[in-house]
């Protein structure tokens, strides 16, 4: 089965993982959790919060309640 880390859509993913030197433990904590999850819902708050902050994303202007609750604009489409 896909992990959230194999689900994320590859510009977020490349993000991330640019942000490892700058910010080696929360990038890794965070890797770590995306690839014990399955699914959107289990990942923790912190976890949603630090894709956000990792992703470079303007929470206000282009994250919607949508997006919080089921990462579409995080995730690849199915």
């Amino acid at each position: 089965m896909k992990t959230i880390h194999d689900k994320l859509k590859p510009d977020i993913l490349a993000s991330i993982k640019a942000d490892k030197k700058t910010y080696p433990y929360t990038t890794r904590a965070l890797i770590k959790e995306l690839k014990g999850c399955l699914d959107w819902s289990q990942l923790s708050i912190a976890a949603v919060r630090s894709i956000i902050i990792h992703s470079h994303v303007k929470l206000l202007d282009t994250v919607d309640v949508q997006d919080l609750w089921w990462g579409d604009k995080f995730l690849i489409d199915k």
